[in-house]
């Protein structure tokens, strides 16, 4: 891997860990769908000029809007109103056994006795943290980060099933269908969301730039460039960085409390996801 890519692909984990602050602090101060939906405008905003025909693919397109942005972004951002940013992101790591369980249930790819058992210690890990004193009151708000990150395996199963590999025209399609639903759940179901952005502070509209531009624009388009380079077996582990930044970021900038539960929850959780995605060596 040559020394720029392999900064590239660090620089892209770094700020997907730090989206999770990001969105911790929008989340704080603006209702979770109409902060959803000032992202997704930024964003459409910056990959509209990226669009292709999306002829053949309109509705899957509009279907896969719905999954990831609003099931999964927007349960994401409700989420992590009421629990940390290194709790969520910890949670959105059940998304990778899901989506192993998802591929094996539609398109019977191997699932051998490690993988299972990569399924199992995951699952474990995030009991750990599920039970931790701090989340006795919210526990329900971290199975939303859970369930968020289900539907984030429906919707690479969706983005699979369009059989393309344009995948920077896909994300600007998904962000312009995605913009308008968030903005009409958050009319429907949230209330003085201008108020909320007249009050919110300067630190709250620099969130909603990073994720609009930074995670979703700069951290997802230079990922893509990566993906035709090298081997799935050669990216997925710095994923795996993904939770352990949000976790740092989380104690150093919002002084989350770290307690061993959350540490050792953690660590077996990643190692689970670890024990997934590793590549089986072909005889």
């Amino acid at each position: 891997m040559r020394n720029i890519d392999l900064a590239i692909i660090i620089f892209v984990i770094t700020v997907w860990g730090g989206n999770f602050i990001a969105m911790k602090m929008g989340a704080m101060e603006i209702p979770p769908f109409f902060l959803l939906g000032m992202r997704l405008l930024i964003a459409s905003l910056a990959l509209v000029w990226f669009i292709k025909s999306p002829r053949g693919m309109l509705f899957p397109l509009i279907g896969i809007s719905f999954t990831m942005c609003i099931l999964h972004f927007g349960l994401a951002l409700v989420g992590l109103k009421h629990v940390g940013a290194g709790v969520g992101a910890l949670g959105m790591q059940a998304a990778v056994p899901f989506a192993a369980l998802l591929a094996w249930l539609f398109y019977r790819e191997s699932f051998g006795w490690l993988r299972v058992l990569g399924v199992i210690v995951a699952f474990f890990g995030l009991k750990i943290i599920y039970g931790i004193p701090s989340l006795a009151e919210h526990t329900e708000f971290f199975l939303l980060m859970i369930i968020s990150s289900l539907c984030f395996a429906i919707a690479t199963i969706q983005i699979k099933n369009l059989n393309t590999k344009d995948f920077l025209s896909i994300n600007a399609w998904v962000s312009i269908f995605g913009t308008p639903m968030a903005f009409l759940v958050s009319a429907i179901a949230e209330d003085q969301q201008l108020q909320s952005l007249n009050s919110a502070e300067a630190s709250v509209f620099l969130s909603i730039l990073y994720m609009g531009l930074v995670a979703s624009v700069f951290g997802q388009g230079l990922w893509y460039r990566m993906l035709p380079i090298y081997k799935t077996n050669q990216l997925m582990p710095f994923t795996l960085l993904v939770p352990i930044i949000g976790l740092a970021l989380g104690v150093l900038i919002l002084d989350e409390v770290l307690t061993w539960q959350l540490v050792l929850g953690g660590m077996i959780t990643v190692t689970g996801v670890a024990i997934i995605i590793r590549e089986p060596k072909k005889k």
